[in-house]
């Protein structure tokens, strides 16, 4: 009997629709285009022009933001995912085309290759929609608790699934009406998540029991939470938390120090002869527009509250920071027209290629943290200061997943991000953040 989908396994089936939707572009373009040339369309004809298939991975990665729990069912995340993905797809036709020529790829090929992914795409997901919509595989969960937790909880399924049940905790047992089996078999259920502070009942964790003897899932709401949105919510973790899931690290799949080391410094010297090439255009464009100084230096926290000199490319006016310290909102003014290019494809971080050479930083990691900022966040803002455990990253879980923060509750978000990162980080997660980071540099989706 078919039941209703994880969330991980909802994205997997998203990332296969994407994929193939994307592979049958590129080869209905080759069709389109061999029609167009007069070329017959054979075994030979794709043989020689498999190249063109890099689409799929580019198209594929850019799209992975739409396919969490909270953009999947939103067709304007949808179509702002495929607006980025095409900007994605233009910058490598733009690279082809200038580095090695236009016969290559051709422009009418690249516009085939663009118009049919699009569609492919969105006649996948709106399949896709229809069907986990439906039973048996719709998701009717429901959310018990009390408190601000359970207001927490109702608003966060609500924004991933629309329709959510909801009862508050049985008082005294089953002598109050119904118990929290009964009304999840009733109402149909296929999950219970459990929304409140403290401990709970052991009568409660009775009906608990039945659910899952009902086959009816029971979860904490915090564990729901970072399961769907792969992030952890700080506000609604306490000490015990702390101690069973922050504490226990991310257990064996943690890379050890030396294969953390040799994918850093790999991944780096990768890096250095694009990063050289970009480097010396970055550094014309922002002589010719303002000026020395081209680089801006700045001390930055590290692994353990760590203190180093991090050095970027200067994106802002020389006297950005005359009256001190300050987070960049949007649409800084302060900053320059070359700057809002070289943080749009996060150029600006090259330099901190040579932070990584001197382990001061990794490739994968939480972003580095003014120390002026550091009381101020370590009083508002929840476990703050175990994202200190970890390396610093010149890309991170929270830079692919949002945008620069400038205000406690942007930060709060990003954290979020950082201490998932924190309990699940592996080699195989950090390939996948910097596969994530070159789709942002490709879609201009920096800040």
């Amino acid at each position: 009997m078919p039941r209703p989908l994880r969330p991980s396994e909802r994205r997997f089936v998203f990332a296969i629709s994407d994929a193939i939707a994307a592979t049958l572009a590129v080869v209905l373009a080759m069709w389109t285009w061999s029609i167009t040339v007069g070329l017959p369309f054979s075994p030979t004809f794709v043989q020689a022009r498999l190249w063109w298939f890099v689409a799929v991975p580019i198209w594929t990665v850019t799209l992975v933001p739409t396919r969490h729990a909270s953009a999947a069912f939103d067709l304007r995340a949808i179509a702002d995912g495929l607006l980025h993905a095409g900007g994605a797809l233009l910058v490598a036709y733009l690279a082809a085309y200038f580095s090695l020529g236009a016969e290559t790829l051709p422009r009418l090929m690249a516009l085939y290759v663009l118009w049919n992914a699009v569609w492919l795409t969105l006649g996948g997901r709106l399949i896709l929609l229809w069907t986990l919509t439906r039973n048996p595989f719709a998701h009717r969960p429901l959310v018990v608790g009390d408190g601000e937790p359970l207001r927490a909880a109702l608003e966060s399924v609500r924004a991933t699934n629309g329709a959510v049940l909801s009862v508050p905790f049985p008082k005294d047992g089953a002598r109050a009406g119904d118990t929290i089996d009964r009304a999840a078999q009733r109402l149909g259920a296929t999950e219970v998540i459990v929304a409140t502070t403290g401990a709970v009942s052991s009568d409660v964790v009775g009906q608990l029991l039945k659910c899952q003897e009902a086959g009816i899932d029971v979860v904490a709401f915090p564990q729901w939470f970072e399961h769907t949105f792969r992030r952890v919510p700080v506000r609604h973790v306490d000490d015990h938390w702390m101690l069973t899931q922050l504490f226990a690290g991310a257990g064996p799949l943690d890379a050890s120090p030396l294969a953390k080391l040799v994918l850093d410094v790999g991944a780096a010297l990768v890096l250095l002869p694009v990063g050289a090439i970009l480097g010396a255009l970055a550094s014309m464009a922002i002589l010719i527009e303002s000026g020395r100084p081209v680089f801006y230096s700045q001390t930055r926290l590290g692994r353990a509250g760590r203190r180093f000199r991090l050095t970027k490319f200067r994106t802002m006016r020389q006297d950005a920071e005359a009256d001190g310290a300050q987070w960049s909102p949007e649409d800084d003014p302060r900053i320059t027209r070359v700057g809002r290019v070289l943080r749009r494809t996060h150029i600006d971080e090259l330099p901190n290629v040579w932070a990584v050479f001197r382990g001061d930083m990794s490739m994968v990691g939480p972003r580095p943290e003014r120390p002026e900022f550091l009381e101020v966040l370590e009083r508002d803002v929840p476990l703050y200061r175990a994202r200190l455990t970890v390396a610093p990253g010149l890309t991170g879980w929270a830079q692919v997943n949002t945008e620069y923060g400038d205000s406690v509750d942007d930060t709060v978000r990003k954290l979020e991000y950082d201490l998932y990162y924190v309990r699940h980080r592996s080699l195989s997660f950090d390939l996948a953040i910097l596969a994530r980071t070159v789709g942002r540099m490709l879609g201009w989706k920096g800040r």
